[in-house]
């Protein structure tokens, strides 16, 4: 706030085109959680979670948009400059992972002391980096500082595709390339819903710490050769190199292998075109 009590002008009317970051996380299973919750419940359910996550946010130099339910959006490199923005973003993301891990062994024990069954609560989180137009948005008498454009959509579809690949982190390219302290493994070549090209994503896996790491290294070289093959439409090959990665991953990528399981054996029924370079078309948002 003493930033922009100092520079008043980039709090300005109208919109601007700006580098940003997007993030949109959501939480997984939520009707089937709110149908167990009163109002009361409910409201301060919503509170015990947004609270932590907008302060790792904040803190990590990013502003809050808006909440959406269950669903929370921000962005980064706007009203201020923040040159880092898509390695802050990713540090917020991989913070809020921790932070649900704190909130879930609370609610745990709550949840025994009242005698209740309880279900660990699950984030899917996406990542987007790219230009997009920020302001002051709405009609004369009400409007919101808030970004729309093409790649917050792209965000925003990321984040539903964290289902779909079982990973709870999911990043869009530029995000991943201006990030290069980070782990990242690549995941598919994917046409979201709404766009005609696709593009590469990636699961963020965790921090400088992660990326250096022996197992790691072996996991993404042995990851990318799966792609390879996979693309090439060698099913086999792909097939003996995907229980390789899986054994690799120590269980947590199991989801994500499984989906390439059952694309592979769908192919061997059903082969794509001939000059299919390994897009995916997103059934879903």
């Amino acid at each position: 706030m003493e930033r922009l009590a100092d520079d008043p002008e980039r709090l300005k009317l109208g919109g601007e085109n700006r580098d940003m970051t997007l993030l949109f996380s959501d939480v997984r299973g939520f009707t089937t959680i709110s149908e167990g919750l009163d109002a009361e419940e409910l409201t301060r359910f919503l509170n015990d979670l947004f609270t932590p996550l907008s302060n790792i946010i904040l803190d990590e130099e990013g502003t809050i948009d808006k909440f959406m339910g269950d669903a929370l959006m921000a962005f980064w490199n706007a009203p201020l400059d923040d040159p880092n923005h898509p390695e802050h973003a990713c540090a917020a993301a991989l913070r809020m992972v921790d932070e649900m891990a704190v909130l879930n062994e609370r609610w745990e024990k709550a949840a025994e002391e009242a005698g209740r069954p309880y279900k660990p609560v699950k984030l899917g989180i996406g990542l987007n980096t790219g230009v997009c137009c920020v302001g002051n948005l709405g009609s004369e008498t009400r409007f919101d500082y808030s970004v729309i454009g093409d790649n917050v959509n792209v965000a925003s579809r990321l984040e539903g595709q964290s289902k779909t690949y079982d990973l709870v982190i999911i990043v869009g390219e530029e995000t991943a390339a201006r990030a290069p302290d980070f782990a990242f493994l690549e995941l598919d070549l994917l046409k979201v819903k709404g766009k005609t090209e696709a593009t590469r994503i990636f699961g963020l896996l965790g921090d400088d710490t992660v990326r250096q790491s022996e197992a790691f290294g072996a996991l993404t070289a042995k990851h990318q050769d799966f792609l390879s093959k996979y693309r090439a439409m060698d099913w086999d090959g792909a097939e003996v190199l995907l229980a390789e990665c899986e054994a690799l991953g120590g269980g947590k990528l199991k989801g994500l292998y499984a989906l390439y399981r059952d694309r592979i054996n769908a192919f061997r029924v059903t082969p794509p075109p001939e000059n299919w370079d390994g897009t995916t078309q997103a059934m879903s948002k």
